[in-house]
């Protein structure tokens, strides 16, 4: 149980710390991805209704 109150705790520290967007980064940079200009825009509805299945 120790060990799974201290992972526990590492991330809320983590997540104290960091956004979301942060830790993508920082993830991203760790493993040398870069994202191009057309990823920071946001996909249409109409992707999303397709992935969902809705017409």
């Amino acid at each position: 149980m120790p060990v799974t109150f201290n992972n526990e705790e590492a991330l809320k520290r983590r997540r104290d710390r960091e956004t979301p967007l942060e830790t993508a980064a920082r993830l991203r940079a760790e493993v040398g991805i870069e994202l191009g200009k057309q990823a920071h825009q946001p996909l249409s509805r109409q992707v999303y209704d397709e992935l969902s299945g809705e017409d």
